[in-house]
């Protein structure tokens, strides 16, 4: 069988080393570093360039390192002499013996001395000296460093020998955890943090859109630019970059930020090793950027430093995240940066919050992990239930149970309500194809104000509107909200609103006013922070991007400004009679029939709330009873109702 490159240069090694060592032994040292006889004719002489390129493209993994570090002949044979006690113990014994040093491995006098190269002329030349091709990409450091040059004993990383002998990936001693994790991708032997993404069936087949293409050719003209990827929801950086590196015939390298240990190393080390594995693999590094604020300060400031020295190294090296790059504020580090949301993609209902677009990450990543797609659903639910939980303190969710048929409402209620709905689910073609809303950080987003008296139905059409969109509603609780303490106010309506946009949900601030008053003359601190809270709130809906109800009793109470910022404004008026003998009769269903419904909702002027109220105590009373309903227990839950309110009863004739 024909003998790899490595093969041939360990055998060169180990046949000098020996002489040396016999030499040395039989007491000639002086003789032994000048006789010709010491260092015979190469059996294997070193390759021609384009002999070398075309084993390395053969897959001979010492040419191919060679090849990617530009390592020259006289390099590369001292690499392989400090790998000598890694795979023969004699050889180190040998380099103990040569050193007078109680180490196996060799000194960098000895290195030079096994292939006849003196420390003068390694000075000269550049070769094992700080800065050198083999010291500066980390193939070999120094284990004594401040030793004197000759004296400086020379390690190599375990990975470089795993990588020779045909361990690429450590995917042999990662496999049983790799399957305990319910994959089998491979961990690679260099590091916990990077992994080699397996092979997609989409890149297999040759299945590139068109953006992977364009990366490729970028990727390919300027290998070494740092490039980063904005993605939305769908999550089109990590297919597009993966098929990218396949036109290429590059490594997806994943650099996993959660999986950075801090105190582990230094964040130069932690690069120089990434670096090291990625050219070792001819690959391409990915690294995920977490939103802004969703990582620990220390944790994101590791990372950060660890970007910035794999900036510096000759190697692709792809970031991607949810925002723009000046969203991140690394004012060191400058990508070439490419959009790769679709032009369809970017308006506000596939907008995240930070904290539900790393949850939306982290979905695709181990979709990639595993050479497999998410399910949108399953990236729209994870999203979802990580920003639900950052609204869950300051707002109540409800499942909308009520539905656009059950609303009993005037005709021209209605018509606004219609509009409310259009212009949700119209508002990204709208605003993209007429360009309207541009500039002054104005929002895509619906702010509607529900007037009227208690019991109109001003909560319950927020729910069928939800309902009718398919979305869900957050009742914002004011207690939680509102704090004594400066500021607090508004950092809690910020997670509202932020939580909002991110949910694509409708955010109800029941009882409106309360908050949204106007604003007065500032006689006292109290006044300045209750109109500091107000400018806050009308600047936080001009950028809003959701669907934000207010609900209020009293509109005569809510500052104009804000009336301004609102798109609908719906008024709900007490029902007429008609109106009121249609809800009397949805309530009781098939049990209004013989009962006096158009008498009783002639001759009683109730809201639909109330009505809701007096048919409750109705039922009640007769399933209390044993009997059926009655146009008496009406009556009756009626007359409890005008108590309740004040009024003055007087029994109708039914």
């Amino acid at each position: 069988m024909t003998q790899s490159l490595f093969e041939e240069r360990l055998t060169v090694a180990e046949e000098r080393l020996r002489r040396l060592y016999l030499r040395h032994e039989g007491g000639d040292a002086h003789e032994a570093e000048t006789d010709p006889e010491t260092f015979p004719a190469d059996p294997y002489p070193w390759p021609e360039p384009e002999r070398l390129a075309e084993l390395a493209a053969d897959g001979d993994r010492l040419a191919a390192l060679a090849g990617e570090f530009a390592l020259s002949e006289r390099e590369t044979d001292l690499l392989i002499t400090c790998l000598l006690p890694e795979i023969n113990p004699i050889c180190g014994t040998a380099f103990r013996f040569l050193s007078g040093l109680p180490t196996s491995r060799p000194t960098v006098s000895v290195a030079l001395s096994v292939h006849g190269i003196s420390v003068p002329d390694a000075i000269a030349d550049g070769l094992l000296r700080e800065g050198s091709r083999l010291l500066a990409d980390g193939l070999v450091t120094y284990g004594v460093p401040e030793a004197a040059f000759p004296e400086r004993v020379l390690n190599v990383p375990d990975r470089l020998l795993d990588f020779l002998v045909g361990r690429d990936t450590g995917r042999d001693a990662s496999r049983d955890a790799s399957r305990d994790a319910g994959r089998d991708t491979a961990q690679t032997a260099g590091s916990r943090w990077l992994r080699v993404l397996p092979e997609h069936p989409e890149d297999a087949h040759g299945h590139h859109h068109e953006q992977a293409r364009e990366l490729a050719v970028a990727v390919a003209d300027d290998p070494h630019r740092t490039r980063y990827l904005r993605q939305g929801i769908g999550g089109e950086a990590l297919p597009a970059a993966r098929a990218a590196l396949a036109l290429l015939g590059r490594t997806p390298l994943l650099l996993e930020p959660d999986a950075l240990a801090l105190g582990e190393d230094t964040p130069d080390r932690l690069a120089e090793r990434t670096a090291l594995e990625a050219r070792l693999l001819g690959a391409a590094v990915l690294v995920p950027l977490p939103p802004p604020g969703t990582a620990a300060p220390d944790r994101a400031e590791l990372l950060k430093r660890v970007v910035a020295v794999l900036d510096e190294a000759p190697l692709p090296l792809l970031l991607y995240g949810s925002e723009a790059w000046a969203a991140y504020e690394w004012d060191t580090l400058l990508p070439a940066e490419t959009d790769l949301r679709p032009a369809d993609a970017r308006g506000p209902r596939h907008r995240l919050g930070a904290a539900a677009s790393a949850a939306a990450e982290r979905v695709h990543r181990a979709a990639a992990l595993n050479a497999t797609t998410p399910a949108p659903d399953e990236v729209h639910t994870a999203a979802r239930l990580r920003s639900a939980a950052e609204l869950g303190a300051l707002a109540r969710h409800i499942t909308p149970a009520v539905g656009w048929q059950d609303l009993v409402l005037p005709e021209q209620v209605r018509t606004r309500l219609d509009m409310l709905v259009a212009r949700i689910r119209h508002r990204e073609a709208v605003f993209r194809d007429w360009g309207l809303r541009r500039g002054g950080g104005r929002g895509q987003g619906t702010t509607a104000l529900f007037a009227g008296e208690s019991g109109t139905g001003k909560t319950m059409t927020a729910e069928a509107v939800a309902a009718e969109l398919g979305l869900d509603l957050y009742v914002v609780s004011l207690p939680s909200v509102v704090s004594k303490y400066i500021g607090e106010t508004e950092k809690n309506l910020e997670r509202i609103f932020s939580a909002a946009d991110a949910l694509d949900a409708v955010v109800l601030f029941d009882e409106a006013d309360s908050m949204f008053a106007k604003r007065g003359e500032v006689k006292g601190s109290n006044d300045r922070h209750a109109n500091m809270q107000s400018g806050y709130l009308l600047q936080r809906l001009e950028a809003f991007n959701g669907l934000a109800i207010l609900t209020t009793n009293l509109r005569a109470n809510i500052d104009t400004a804000f009336t301004r910022r609102f798109d609908e404004v719906v008024h709900f008026e007490s029902p007429g009679p008609e109106v009121r003998a249609v809800l009397w009769r949805s309530l009781l269903g098939e049990a209004a029939e013989g009962l006096p419904i158009e008498t009783i909702a002639e001759a009683y002027d109730l809201a639909g709330g109330s009505i809701r109220a007096c048919v409750e105590s109705a039922v009640f009373a007769a399933v209390a009873a044993e009997r059926p309903l009655t146009g008496e227990d009406l009556l009756r839950g009626v007359e409890t109702e005008y108590g309740k309110l004040g009024r003055l009863f007087t029994r109708a004739e039914v």
